[in-house]
């Protein structure tokens, strides 16, 4: 299987130089490849979608399907599915009502099977079809309320934060890269490619195979089966068969039997906007919640009972847990070293915590938080005493230590009694309400691209602190280096 960005720059799409910015992007934001490209304004997801499909054989639903699709239907699968397998019911199509199931990523047979069952039909029924990870969960939250992670919301501020620059190394495409795009099929003969595979039988009982098909005489004439039947789409509605042309989908619904002609997903491209402003003229507050979502950042203004007696927002203690105990190294140098070598960007991550939280006892409380736009949003982290940490995002446009260790690459501690107000809500969100706020940055080729906001006892020592952001400055410059290769 040719790699997603093989694929795009060998179409033309994507430049070489553009798919590692994308790759070096991952290696901080996280997410999938398709979502860094959609995030740094260099592919949209429309063409995203159809490269996918054209990876893993299976046909691109773009936005005219998703906003052609049925409620009904999607209230047959519940939640719980929908976020186990990341997909989203869209609509019945055909005489004998396949049912299109877009997906995060191909799903298996046995999934589809599950997915059949809640949806009262047969999995031979069920179109597998594939979508960017954005629209995806764009797609769970909007339909199922299933609520996304801050990685996955538009940060306010600048849009595309500055990367380092390393040494740029071509792709090389496969000449024998085949580009066809599979497309959403408009009939039922179309259909049976697309069909899940059975599962295999067992071998006491084996399946028969089937006698090979007659190859139909070019000459013999389509017979039309049933009055029912859709008729054929004119030649013109096909394209001209090139990489931006998907054939269209037939929507079958009570009262309706017309081609949908919807071009674009404006709610989701509103989303992603990331230069727009809010819409002050939104009808309600779901519709303005679906339009445009932004990372809820501990500056924002309480905006229920609960969230005014805390004096902040609420944080959702779902993404980041207490750090796992990896114990890697016995000593602070050989720990360093473990983080230095980690092969990934979470393990990273978790080294650095677990470090943080073995040789530095002083330390009550620390976040690595990530620097995407204007927003510096919280990653892995440990809390001593608590339930453990949630999501903590802090605005770098407000007067305080994360936005000018940011600027001037340097570490900055001060005491609670001197704190500026945004500092204050930090150290809060740490579940500390004295002591100490330390910011380390740690910076790539200059850039700082992360930093470590750690909560610790008036004073307290954590000489510890400056190596760990080293040695994962140094793990993070690696993983850049070799993303790019």
């Amino acid at each position: 299987m040719p790699r997603l960005g093989e694929l795009l720059v060998a179409a033309g799409l994507l430049t070489a130089e553009q798919v590692e910015q994308a790759l070096r992007a991952q290696v901080l934001w996280g997410g999938r490849l398709g979502t860094n490209l959609v995030e740094l304004h260099l592919l949209e997801l429309d063409p995203l979608a159809k490269a996918l499909g054209r990876q893993h054989r299976v046909p691109a639903a773009l936005a005219r399907h998703f906003e052609k699709a049925d409620p009904a239907l999607q209230a047959l699968l519940s939640p719980e599915l929908a976020e186990r397998f990341s997909c989203i019911p869209l609509l019945a199509m055909g005489p004998e009502h396949h049912v299109v199931i877009a997906a995060l990523t191909p799903l298996a047979p046995r999934q589809l099977g599950v997915i059949a069952d809640a949806l009262a039909v047969e999995a031979r029924q069920l179109v597998p079809a594939i979508a960017g990870e954005l629209r995806i969960r764009y797609q769970l939250e909007r339909v199922y309320r299933i609520r996304r992670a801050a990685r996955f919301l538009r940060a306010r501020g600048k849009s595309i934060p500055p990367f380092p620059a390393f040494q740029v190394l071509p792709v090389q495409a496969e000449p024998e890269l085949e580009l066809a795009i599979p497309s959403l099929p408009t009939t039922t003969h179309e259909m049976a490619m697309f069909r899940p595979e059975p599962e295999p039988a067992p071998e006491s009982a084996p399946e028969p195979e089937p006698p090979p098909a007659e190859p139909r005489d070019p000459a013999e004439p389509v017979i039309d089966r049933a009055a029912t039947e859709p008729e054929p789409f004119p030649p013109e509605a096909y394209g001209d068969g090139g990489d931006d042309d998907l054939l269209p989908i037939e929507v079958i619904a009570p009262g309706n039997d017309e081609l949908a002609d919807v071009s674009h997903d404006a709610e989701l491209e509103a989303d992603l906007d990331l230069d727009a402003e809010p819409d002050a003229d939104a009808e309600d507050e779901d519709s303005a919640r679906e339009r445009r979502t932004y990372v809820r950042t501990i500056a924002d203004a309480p905006t229920t009972e609960s969230e005014r007696l805390l004096g902040r927002i609420a944080i959702r203690k779902v993404a980041i847990g207490s750090a796992p105990r990896i114990m890697a190294g016995a000593t602070l140098g050989e720990a360093t070293r473990a983080i230095r070598r980690s092969t990934g960007r979470d393990r990273v991550a978790d080294l650095v915590v677990d470090t943080l939280d073995r040789f530095a006892p002083a330390c009550e409380a620390a976040i690595l938080l990530v620097i995407r736009g204007g927003t510096a949003i919280g990653w892995k982290g440990f809390q001593r005493a608590g339930s453990g940490l949630g999501e903590i995002a802090v605005p770098l446009d407000d007067a305080g230590l994360v936005p000018r260790a940011v600027e001037l690459n340097v570490t900055l501690r001060r005491s609670a009694s001197e704190l500026a107000a945004i500092d204050r809500l930090l150290l809060s969100s740490l579940g500390r309400d004295g002591g100490d706020l330390v910011v380390v940055p740690i910076a790539i080729a200059e850039q700082v691209m992360c930093v470590i906001a750690i909560a610790t006892a008036e004073s307290a020592p954590i000489a510890c602190a400056e190596p760990i952001a080293a040695a994962a400055s140094a793990a993070f410059a690696r993983l850049m280096r070799d993303a790019s290769r």
